[in-house]
């Protein structure tokens, strides 16, 4: 599962940028998200491996280890920055801490609401999603794309903010077949001219 953590890190990271690119973000912007998407999830590896692996429905103590993720992640990316730098107060901790907010307030771990969540955390969040929804977990078949479209549409202003979503189907009307293995292998995520029977566990 660790590998799994890292290689979702990459594939939200090639999405992000993406998704970036029809917001008209400048390109050190675009890298900066997706620098922070590479490690949304770094809490997860503080995380009990059988926790991560479990083929059920977790228990409401294990969900709520689950979700000390984000707490976990931003601490760690915390103390490895450098001390009094602009380090202490980068896009990976803001996006570790928060790509759980949801745009209606029901999210973890603080219960943010609307652009008082990072707008970095809120592109991450829709990508983060589309690619858990895609990709086979020990709880779950991996969905098809049609599935998953569905699903982030139907969560336009309730999970994810309004623009997010619009983006990410764009984005996702225009995904190659290989874009697993392109974002799984890509050292650079700035986009090249890019444009625009299941278990009921929702992805974590």
């Amino acid at each position: 599962m660790n590998n799994e953590i890292d290689l979702h890190g990459r594939r939200t990271a090639w999405l992000c940028a993406r998704l970036c690119k029809l917001f008209d973000m400048p390109e050190h912007q675009i890298l900066d998200v997706a620098l922070a998407a590479l490690t949304h999830d770094i809490g997860k590896h503080a995380l009990p491996v059988e926790i991560l692996n479990k083929p059920a429905a977790l228990t409401p103590e294990e969900r709520r280890a689950v979700e000390r993720h984000c707490l976990l992640g931003a601490k760690r990316l915390l103390q490895d920055a450098a001390q009094d730098s602009h380090e202490s107060t980068t896009a990976p901790v803001a996006v570790a801490l928060s790509h759980h907010e949801w745009w209606n307030g029901q999210g973890y771990p603080f219960g943010l609401a609307g652009v008082s969540i990072p707008r970095f955390a809120r592109v991450v969040a829709v990508a983060d999603v589309f690619d858990a929804l895609m990709s086979a977990r020990p709880y779950k078949l991996a969905w098809s794309l049609e599935e998953t479209v569905a699903y982030i549409a139907d969560r336009r202003d309730t999970q994810f903010d309004p623009e997010c979503v619009e983006a990410m189907l764009l984005v996702a009307r225009a995904l190659p077949q290989d874009w697993r293995t392109a974002g799984e292998n890509c050292a650079l995520y700035l986009p090249a001219g890019a444009g625009p029977a299941r278990d009921s566990r929702q992805p974590t």
